[in-house]
């Protein structure tokens, strides 16, 4: 007659063990979701906004001529960034802006700015009186390309590289920044032509 078999043992788990691997799991949980966090932001999906490749909404030449008419930059929030009309054909534009800032109607052309002030990163906005980029935070003043004019700031504003594609679409970089000029670049050689919006 054959032995019935015998019942296996379960060892139960010790109350401080069950304890311990509670721990590590909930550790190593946290990390991992971290982890997951930490390659997200260094490694984006960038999908047309800030960070990539963005296409404007209007043409541009279709820019261009809103910018003269109304005497004021194109602001696109989404873009953190200002779009200015440019006259390639004055002396030493070629050199300073010519890579970043294409050409769309004769010697006129647009450039992409950067809106965050290069002294503490307030928001730079547009004084239409005196036709300069003045930053309320600390005084610092930038003609209508953006250049130093005065104030903390140690050089002028950022850029982003621009092209036009050729169905006349105006699309920046907002993914490769371009340090701005240095305090003595003075290309536009602009004064104010107004009042001032900022005394500092």
């Amino acid at each position: 007659m054959a032995e019935a078999p015998r019942a296996t043992l379960v060892k139960p788990v010790e109350r401080r063990t069950f304890l311990r691997y509670s721990l590590f799991g909930t550790v190593a949980g946290g990390l991992g979701a971290f982890g997951v966090g930490i390659l997200g932001f260094l490694w984006p999906s960038l999908s047309g906004g800030f960070g990539a490749k963005i296409t404007l909404p209007v043409k541009a030449k279709d820019l261009l001529a809103e910018i003269t008419a109304n005497k004021a930059p194109f602001e696109f929030p989404a873009g953190r960034m200002y779009i200015v009309a440019v006259d390639r054909s004055i002396p030493g534009f070629d050199d300073a802006y010519g890579d970043i800032a294409p050409a769309v109607d004769g010697d006129m052309g647009l450039m992409a700015l950067f809106q965050k002030c290069v002294h503490l990163g307030c928001r730079v906005p547009w004084c239409q009186t005196s036709q300069w980029f003045e930053c309320p935070c600390h005084g610092s003043k930038y003609n209508k390309w953006a250049e130093y004019k005065g104030g903390p700031a140690p050089r002028g504003l950022d850029r982003f590289p621009a092209e036009i594609d050729g169905d006349g679409n105006f699309i920046v970089n907002t993914g490769a920044l371009v340090t701005g000029p240095a305090r003595t670049a003075n290309v536009l050689q602009q004064q104010p032509e107004g009042p001032n919006c900022v005394d500092l």
